[in-house]
């Protein structure tokens, strides 16, 4: 949370800056530059959509085997793409709510089964 909180603090002085004058301008393209290649950039990336359906509590109201159901059909058998969905869950949950974590776990390991990949 600082981070945000600092990396918004650095962007308003980087606008104020750009806004001042030209010996300014290029100060504060050296801080742009600083914060576009913040290690924290590099290891998050950039978001990108998903055309896969919206979920909408099903992967916490449906037990395992129904949910795995529902991705093979929603994301159209696309092995990597559920993967991608259910290992998203697991990283942001494996903390806070490990339960939860292990749930998606055994969905991978259904999904897997189902679509004839073995277990990892």
């Amino acid at each position: 949370m600082s981070f945000k909180l600092r990396n918004k603090q650095i962007k308003g002085v980087i606008s104020q800056l750009r806004k001042a004058s030209n010996a300014h301008a290029k100060q504060a393209d050296k801080l742009q530059s600083i914060v576009d290649s913040s290690p924290i950039n590099k290891k998050m990336g950039k978001f990108q959509h998903s055309d896969a359906p919206d979920a909408k509590g099903k992967f916490k109201e449906l037990s395992p085997s129904a949910l795995a159901s529902w991705m093979i059909k929603s994301r159209k058998g696309n092995l990597s793409k559920i993967i991608s969905s259910l290992n998203q869950q697991v990283v942001f949950n494996r903390g806070k709510n490990p339960s939860y974590a292990s749930k998606m776990k055994t969905v991978m390991n259904i999904v897997r089964k189902r679509l004839g990949k073995k277990d990892e």
